[in-house]
């Protein structure tokens, strides 16, 4: 009974005072029933991140600059790297990004991989569907709608610690 203490009874005989309410659950179910582009592209599957990177090792040279970037293998000397490999971008000193190369448009494809734009490095693309993202990993063109999957990032001094 509480229920009805809190809020007024829906079945008055003067409907005036909930004129609103139709409106307002027309907008509601509206938007609950609408899809997105989102709802039709698959989950990039789950992979263990469990990366570390030596910031000083000439290996990861060009994430000493901003908007530097290297790509890391799945499996290799810094760890495991997630379904496809990881793309870790410097945005500043204090400040790095890691994604999944895993294109997050039809993740399944065998091909649906991102990599760096070999001619310029401004940008990430997919040469399977075309879909290119920016060094943020949002979606700049293509078919992709969603962003490219985010790891986590910390850093200890010059050590460079990348998991999900």
């Amino acid at each position: 009974m509480k229920w009805l203490i809190a809020f007024p009874p829906l079945f008055r005989d003067d409907m005036s005072h909930y004129s609103w309410m139709l409106p307002a659950a027309g907008v509601a179910l509206a938007l609950a029933s609408c899809g997105s582009k989102n709802d039709s592209q698959p989950a990039i599957p789950y992979a263990p991140v469990n990366l570390s990177i030596n910031l000083t090792s000439q290996e990861y040279v060009k994430l000493r600059f901003d908007n530097g970037a290297v790509m890391l293998p799945v499996k290799g000397p810094a760890g495991n790297g997630g379904v496809k490999g990881v793309i870790v971008v410097r945005q500043n000193a204090t400040s790095y990004l890691a994604f999944e190369r895993n294109c997050p448009y039809q993740p399944y494809d065998a091909c649906a991989l991102v990599s760096l734009d070999r001619n310029s490095s401004l940008f990430m693309r997919d040469s399977c569907c075309n879909s290119q993202f920016n060094l943020q990993g949002q979606v700049t063109g293509g078919p992709a709608s969603r962003p490219l999957k985010q790891y986590n990032v910390s850093q200890q001094g010059s050590q460079l610690n990348i998991t999900n």
